[in-house]
């Protein structure tokens, strides 16, 4: 039922302008007519119909009178477009765009009113997946009007959904400038997408420096400094890869189950893996993270330091808040160095961890609360940039083996 309450407002708005212009007219001719009052009466009526149709669920039928009653001319443009945002908003996509058109088409438009309509019309095609045709209108109104900054978050909009990154950079600039909007921090993510096209051409040094790029735009993007540290790796340079990996550390700890799976991954490939435990030791709290002591244990146990290892998992049963991942750990041990009915009890335990484990999604947006097992740089759920990060209780920490 609520949604259909949000069409009160513009049946509301409707029925108020329409009996105070009939009122306002009459007033002016001295128009006391029976049939004036008649019209009067008439519009009252379709409004008190429109009404109950809302009340009785009948919103199809609800709109379509109120389109009927309200007539397009220069006093009742907002009411269209108020109407016409209303469907897109519904999902209507189709309908807002005849409405839009509908006004559009009256030549008595102002330039103004013209201007807002072709705005409207333009964002019904960019959420139709039109975008030529968005496109086109946007970039008339952006020849139009250089200093409405709608127009180039719209346009910016678009060419991110075409991922016309370079374009959308511009865009976003653009409205930087017009709107007075920070926009650092999306352009970097722009700059990062474009490095992963150049990565995946195997064009290394276009990629290197698009996150130049992107950490001269925004100094604060986690991103940019792990795919910095995968550049330099690739190109060889593994002291510069592992300067970058430290530098992702030191600027946000959230991401240190990310950014201490690509250096496991670096060291080990390198022949490094004895040097790891030390770089984990001066760059991470270890007692506050469970991801560090995770690799910590891992390490350890590449290297064959059993006696090691049996000590950091038994200060991990220790703690009053241990992770369950270094459990797990603990627990698959165990099964495999034990046997008969105690190892069958081990498998059980990890057969119930697993399970449990397995329940939890490893990362979360903090601006709209999408979950999932994977870090989006944009997050699925409200398209914002950079919002989707890793859980800091370490039983989320689900993606360490994937």
């Amino acid at each position: 039922m609520e949604p259909l309450l949000w069409l009160l407002l513009p049946v509301a708005a409707a029925s108020g302008w329409i009996s105070s212009r009939i009122s306002q007219r009459k007033a002016a001719n001295g128009d006391v007519s029976a049939a004036a009052s008649d019209q009067t009466r008439s519009y009252a009526n379709q409004c008190i119909q429109g009404l109950n149709y809302l009340l009785s669920e009948q919103s199809d039928k609800a709109i379509q009178l109120l389109v009927e009653m309200v007539d397009v001319d220069e006093d009742t443009v907002e009411t269209h477009l108020v109407l016409g945002s209303l469907f897109r908003r519904r999902g209507e996509v189709d309908r807002a765009i005849r409405i839009h058109q509908n006004v559009i088409a009256r030549p008595t438009l102002s330039a103004a009113q013209r201007s807002s309509a072709m705005l409207q019309l333009g964002v019904d095609y960019l959420k139709a997946g039109l975008f030529d045709r968005a496109e086109n209108i946007l970039n008339q109104l952006a020849d139009s009007q250089p200093d409405n900054p709608d127009v180039y978050r719209y346009l910016r909009q678009l060419y991110e959904q075409e991922k016309e990154w370079e374009t959308a950079i511009k865009m976003a600039k653009r409205l930087h400038r017009v709107g007075k909007i920070p926009q650092n921090a999306r352009i970097a993510h722009y700059y990062c997408e474009l490095a992963e096209q150049h990565v995946r051409a195997r064009r290394i040094d276009e990629a290197a420096e698009m996150v130049k790029k992107a950490l001269a735009t925004d100094p604060e993007c986690i991103r940019a400094y792990i795919q910095a540290g995968d550049i330099e790796a690739a190109k060889g340079k593994t002291r510069a890869a592992i300067r970058a990996f430290r530098n992702a550390l030191r600027k946000n700890r959230n991401f240190s189950p990310i950014v201490l799976k690509h250096l496991h991954g670096l060291f080990a490939r390198e022949g490094l893996l004895e040097q790891l435990p030390d770089f984990i030791h001066q760059n991470a709290d270890c007692r506050k993270d469970a991801a560090a002591r995770y690799f910590l244990i891992k390490t350890y146990s590449a290297l064959g330091e059993t006696e090691r290892v049996d000590e950091l998992l038994h200060e991990e049963l220790k703690r009053r808040e241990a992770s369950p991942h270094i459990i797990k750990m603990y627990i698959e041990k165990m099964r495999d160095s034990t046997e008969g009915e105690i190892s069958e009890s081990f498998r059980a335990l990890d057969r119930v961890l697993n399970s449990r484990l397995s329940d939890n999604m490893a990362c979360h947006c903090t601006r709209c609360g999408f979950e999932s097992n994977s870090v989006f740089w944009q997050c699925p759920g409200c398209q914002s940039w950079g919002s989707v990060r890793p859980h800091q209780n370490p039983l989320e920490y689900s993606w360490l083996d994937s």
